[in-house]
């Protein structure tokens, strides 16, 4: 049931995006009212957030792939995320989307297993560190809610998930094509 409902709003949202987005030419915008700038910012964050979803990816790899000292680094970050049995650490890959900040230059998908179930965590190289990045960490909040959405009953969740969608990371940089994720400064930004 609960599956239904999220597919239902994903394909609502969708239309409504394209709707939206064909009803009105360039020359023909009116200035958007404080409300229709929030729910505009909201639908930008779900369709963002839908090509930026935290997952593997295998290319452009970094030239040398990862260290000895690194993949320490990884298992110490994601002991507090997973658990104990760590599966599979990706090839590290250069760049990162945009909403990660421009200090972020690498990132590895890892996976690990219970006799349950299996769970990913995308890491990010941010100032010469793994971390979870912010837009894996909007997404364990995410992931929390919709465990919660059984219980909370459907407007309380709707309410709960808007709010995080407001929540949802920016881009620190230019925003730049989807085939190119990398952060990318200003010249300005890049002389401070």
């Amino acid at each position: 049931m609960a599956i239904m409902r999220r597919v239902s709003m994903l394909a609502i949202g969708a239309v409504f995006a394209l709707g939206h987005m064909g009803a009105q030419s360039a020359e023909e915008e009116e200035p958007l009212s404080a409300e229709e700038r929030a729910e505009k910012r909201q639908l930008d964050a779900q369709i963002r957030s839908w090509q930026i979803v935290p997952k593997r990816r295998d290319e452009p790899l970094r030239y040398l792939n990862i260290s000895d000292y690194e993949v320490r680094e990884i298992q110490l970050v994601a002991e507090k995320y997973l658990p104990k049995v760590l599966l599979n650490i990706s090839p590290v890959v250069t760049g990162c989307p945009c909403e990660e900040g421009p200090q972020c230059t690498d990132q590895v998908y890892i996976v690990a297993e219970t006799a349950q179930s299996s769970k990913g965590l995308q890491l990010s190289r941010v100032r010469n560190s793994w971390v979870v990045g912010t837009v894996q960490q909007w997404f364990l909040r995410y992931d929390e809610l919709r465990s919660r959405e059984d219980k909370m009953g459907y407007l309380n969740f709707m309410r709960a998930r808007n709010e995080l969608y407001r929540d949802f990371p920016v881009c620190v940089g230019e925003l730049v094509p989807a085939e190119n994720t990398t952060a990318v400064t200003s010249k300005a930004d890049s002389k401070k």
